[in-house]
Parts: structure tokens; sequence; C-alpha cells
């Protein structure tokens, strides 16, 4: 599975492009693929922006930013 599924269902259900999201929060669209492929956590005031342009509900944001599918990928 793709990282931050739910948030990606989440911009399909509003009708809206990751791009048009990242603009609308105030982000690059470059800083926000960079999140959303998990080569770089979110900053508290992105997932706040975020969720405001798609309407999610600060209890609801271990479903659409913490990704449970992702592994501790520390190296030795």
């Amino acid at each position: 599975m793709r990282p931050f599924y739910n948030l990606r269902i989440r911009f399909a259900e509003c009708e809206t492009s990751q791009n048009e999201v990242a603009r609308r929060a105030g982000m690059a669209p470059s800083t926000m693929t960079a999140r959303m492929t998990g080569q770089q956590p979110f900053d508290a005031w992105q997932m706040d922006a975020i969720a405001q342009v798609l309407n999610i509900d600060r209890a609801d944001y271990g479903k659409y930013f913490f990704d449970a599918t992702r592994k501790n990928r520390r190296t030795a």
C-alpha cells in the first residue's frame, strides 16, 4: 500500500489534487510530494493547514498523517 493511503482517499473525496491541496495549504508541491512519499515527515503547521483544506478534524489526524504501514527505517 502506498504511504498515506487515507490522506490520498481524502483528496479524492474532496475532488482535489495533491498539488491543489499543497497550494491551498501554502506549501510547495515538491514539499507535499516529499511528505506524501515518506521522504520527510509532516510538520505540525502543515498538518493543520492540510486538515483545514480537507476539513479533517484534529481527532482524526492519526488516521491521515501517521502512516501505520511505515516501518522504522533506522540503519546501524
